[in-house]
């Protein structure tokens, strides 16, 4: 496997505050603390040692989530760094994510395996301590049309349920039909069935599809002792109920981030809107916004409301109905994690800045922040055809349009370039510029006009000779936007819309290693994997 680095910035697909955040540019440092360089966790574990975990509450929690697997061999490497969590030299890497059916796009893979090689790092460098792989389970999340779908060799498969709230709460019953459909798809080959046998032993024997995604991440990282944690946990809510009430009865969080967005938004786009109140209400089939309205604290398309009193009682007694949205999840991952790093997206890279001063409110450590690793993979068919068609991995991240004009442009050269003539026609027009201004000099203007009418017809004529060159290069021209399709999806990154299983189909366990053995959350590029057996 052949490994090709590019610059974030040169690919067109990361923002302004991305970039700026990678080169350190001034303008954005201060919305950030730590530089993204492995010296730089020397000050950040000096830091969070000084700010008090509450080890044993996260100790039981996570026992308690992994009661299931205590009787799993496999997952030795996994409890036994549950167990380092209760020493005071251990840390925390992680990554966040919600768990999309049958994992998502390809970046929860690419997160998943820069904690697993981060923690590695760092236990290398730093060998007084211990850090764990931690992946942090957003199951709250009920946007049910982001998460029930997978894209597998170009076709969308979708879980039509009922069900509402929480997606890591949905039953997974109902998924027998579209598992079968996508068994067939996946073929009867040895390594298409055992595809299939991951999705019916992760989700149609668990329960729910938090259940089903920790098992299925375990079958593929559990040797590498990658910790899944999910957030719907009542005892860890517990550590947040006081900023929770903050944020309740004196809206703490909404006037500090507006502020921060003030400044952030001079420079860069803003990514998050607080609101007044940065909770959900969390039940069976329900997440539903907070919202304060006469004296009242009201659950959004419900009737359902309390009192201060009735909401306060409510807060202390079963926290877990209660769910941050993206402006108190960082901090609550924060305050039960004993975390040093924080691996995520560039979306997440720049709303995790723009609440910087958030932490500073809630006295909560902020973390080194962290571009995740992006990828390209380029099978063995595909890297032919780039090569046959003489087109480089650089330019395959160019716009189709352009990238196609320049290849037609190779092809035929000067053949359909009119260069030559446009520089004859602006010298004969310069000449017959100046005779004409010896003879009347109001004909200056005429003269103008007739020459930028020349100059736009030949652009005419140089442009009809590249469509009939370029009807010529009809089939290399399918082929380039073939391969655009392939590689960039609806215009998109294929990481942010392909499913895993169509390269563990092809790849095995391969595709795993290959991953661990190329990709460095610290080297901050943009990573291409051309297969070239």
């Amino acid at each position: 496997m052949k490994q090709i680095v590019l610059p974030y910035a040169s690919t067109g697909y990361f923002s302004k505050a991305v970039s700026d955040y990678l080169r350190e540019a001034d303008e954005i440092k201060p919305f950030y603390e730590y530089s993204p360089k492995l010296p730089s966790f020397s000050n950040v574990i000096k830091k969070r040692s000084d700010f008090f975990t509450d080890r044993e509450v996260l100790y039981e929690a996570l026992l308690k989530q992994h009661e299931i697997f205590k009787d799993e061999k496999s997952l030795k490497s996994v409890f036994q760094n549950i167990e380092s969590l209760k020493d005071g030299n251990t840390f925390t890497v992680t990554t966040a994510h919600q768990p999309n059916l049958f994992l998502g796009p390809l970046y929860l893979i690419y997160k998943i395996i820069g904690v697993i090689n981060l923690a590695k790092k760092l236990r290398d460098h730093f060998t007084s301590h211990h850090f764990v792989p931690v992946y942090w389970m957003g199951s709250e999340d009920h946007d049910k049309d982001e998460l029930n779908h997978i894209h597998l060799f170009g076709k969308k498969y979708s879980w039509d349920t009922d069900q509402e709230g929480a997606f890591g709460r949905m039953k997974t019953a109902s998924l027998n039909n579209l598992i079968t459909e996508i068994g067939s798809i996946l073929g009867n080959s040895e390594d298409g069935k055992a595809c299939t046998n991951l999705l019916i032993q992760s989700y149609l024997e668990e329960e729910t599809i938090a259940a089903a995604t920790r098992k299925l991440l375990y079958h593929f990282f559990a040797t590498d002792g990658l910790v899944v944690l999910d957030g719907d946990d009542a005892s860890l809510k517990s550590l947040l109920v006081p900023v929770m009430e903050k944020d309740l009865f004196h809206q703490s969080s909404f006037p500090e981030v507006n502020t921060s967005n003030t400044y952030f938004s001079k420079h860069y786009a803003s990514l998050i809107t607080p609101r007044e109140i940065n909770l959900f209400y969390l039940d069976s089939e329900i997440r539903q916004r907070i919202i304060k309205d006469n004296g009242r604290w009201q659950v959004l398309h419900t009737p359902i409301s309390f009192s201060e009193d009735e909401l306060r009682e409510l807060l202390h007694s079963h926290p877990e109905k209660f769910s941050p949205n993206v402006v108190l999840r960082p901090i609550y991952q924060e305050l039960v994690l004993p975390n040093v790093a924080f691996i995520g997206g560039g979306a997440e890279v720049t709303y995790w800045m723009q609440l910087r001063s958030l932490f500073e409110i809630y006295n909560i450590p902020f973390p080194l922040i962290l571009l995740r690793n992006s990828v390209l993979w380029i099978d063995q068919g595909n890297a032919q055809k780039m090569k046959k068609l003489n087109i480089s991995v650089e330019e395959m991240f160019k716009p189709p349009d352009l990238l196609i004009k320049m290849f037609v442009q190779s092809k035929v050269g000067e053949l359909v370039s009119l260069k030559e003539e446009k520089l004859k026609l602006g010298n004969l027009m310069e000449h017959t510029m100046n005779k004409g201004l010896q003879i009347d000099g109001s004909l200056k203007g005429a003269i103008e006009a007739e020459k930028i009418k020349m100059q736009k017809s030949l652009e005419m004529i140089e442009d009809k000779l590249r469509k009939s060159a370029a009807k010529k290069e009809e089939t290399s021209i399918q082929q380039i936007h073939s391969l655009k399709e392939k590689f960039f999806p609806q215009n998109s990154l294929q990481e942010r819309h392909d499913n895993f299983l169509s390269f563990y189909l092809r790849a095995g366990d391969g595709f795993f290693s290959e991953l661990k053995s190329n990709l460095d959350p610290l080297n901050q590029q943009f990573s291409i994997l051309i297969d070239e057996a």
